[in-house]
């Protein structure tokens, strides 16, 4: 039967499921003589019939017409689903994965310009976690790319990497920021144009938003890269920005518009913590890469990125970049600091923080 929700198919019993195998077989074994050019079709056609031995076995006759359709069906699929000349083939890996079926069972879309293989695929698959390494993992990463939230090699396996890139997502859709990816999360969809809607008339510029702790990166008025952030805690800390002697002070990020004025590579160390390559928008606070990246805020007001994504940044960020911190998608940011737009740098007088 069809599940209407994700249009995939899916069957109660396992003796169908012995049958649609059994059909399976029977149909490649049709197909490969169907694609021999010596081979007779029309002798074929008449030879073909409730006679077929592999029809025949194990199927009562009240349903061998059904094993029939399903083997003209499959004789069908695997006609249509053959290489053909200028058609670049697709892996049934590139479909959400099954945890019942072989991947290599497969039915084309004709109707998806992309082509893509849907899998028949059970209706509660099972989640994928952390440690796990696999082809379905693969497919996750191949996913989460084309959502624009994993910047990583496609190779399988469920590390830290492609676990941020599944909180990142789960930040964007609202939902529990866990790093395990669930069945129903393959139906996540995500609009950007409350973002792309914001300084429009930018066409890059980098967007953080507080209130989903994820960073936007807008190269040609389109989304390039999404990032999971981790921004001031709020709580007090002592600081040595703190007054005359140093002193306590919260831990906010500040929000409004900036631009990127100071950018270190490597890792720059102060009496706060490490920052691994970062870009200043303020003499204080920076985008800065680091090893602790919660899925809430915790940092002392810096807007920290995981490590790996640091190194990406450096390729998609230039000085003078404008970027725009603020809450909510709908509400006016506000500056706690004149934004920043010298073009001449300064060493900051102070402590940055981290």
């Amino acid at each position: 039967m069809t599940d209407p929700s994700t249009g995939t198919f899916w069957f109660r019993s396992e003796s169908n499921v012995a049958r649609i195998l059994r059909c399976t077989a029977a149909a490649a074994v049709d197909t490969r003589r169907l694609s021999n050019p010596r081979y007779d079709r029309r002798s074929h056609a008449r030879s073909s019939g409730l006679d077929h031995p592999d029809l025949q076995l194990g199927s009562p006759p009240s349903d061998r017409k059904s094993d029939m359709f399903l083997h003209a069906l499959g004789i069908a699929v695997m006609l249509l689903a053959a290489p053909q000349a200028g058609v670049e083939s697709t892996s049934a890996i590139d479909a959400p994965p099954t945890a019942w079926l072989p991947s290599t069972i497969a039915v084309v879309d004709s109707q998806d310009p992309d082509l893509e293989w849907k899998v028949l695929r059970d209706p509660t698959p099972s989640a994928l976690n952390r440690g796990l390494q696999d082809r379905s993992v693969a497919q996750l990463q191949r996913h989460l790319k084309r959502l624009g939230v994993f910047r990583g090699e496609i190779d399988g396996e469920y590390g830290p990497a492609t676990a941020a890139a599944v909180v990142a997502l789960h930040k964007l859709a609202g939902s529990e920021r866990s790093d395990t990816w669930q069945p129903e999360d393959w139906t996540i969809e995500v609009d950007h144009s409350a973002i792309l809607g914001r300084h429009a008339d930018e066409m890059d510029r980098i967007e953080v938003d507080i209130d989903r702790q994820v960073l936007f990166v807008i190269r040609a008025g389109e989304i390039a890269a999404i990032l999971p952030v981790s921004s001031g805690n709020g709580e007090l800390y002592w600081s040595k920005n703190g007054g005359p002697g140093g002193g306590l002070v919260h831990a906010t990020t500040p929000k409004g518009d900036f631009r990127l004025f100071r950018h270190v590579d490597g890792w720059r160390k102060n009496y706060l913590g490490s920052l691994y390559k970062p870009w200043y928008f303020t003499p204080y606070y920076a985008v800065h890469g680091s090893g602790s990246v919660p899925a809430h805020p915790a940092s002392h007001g810096c807007v920290r990125v995981p490590t790996w994504e640091s190194d990406h940044l450096d390729s998609m960020l230039k000085l003078g970049l404008p970027i725009h911190i603020w809450d909510e998608p709908l509400a006016q940011p506000q500056s706690p600091e004149p934004p920043i737009t010298r073009t001449e740098p300064a060493e900051p007088t102070a402590f940055e923080i981290v």
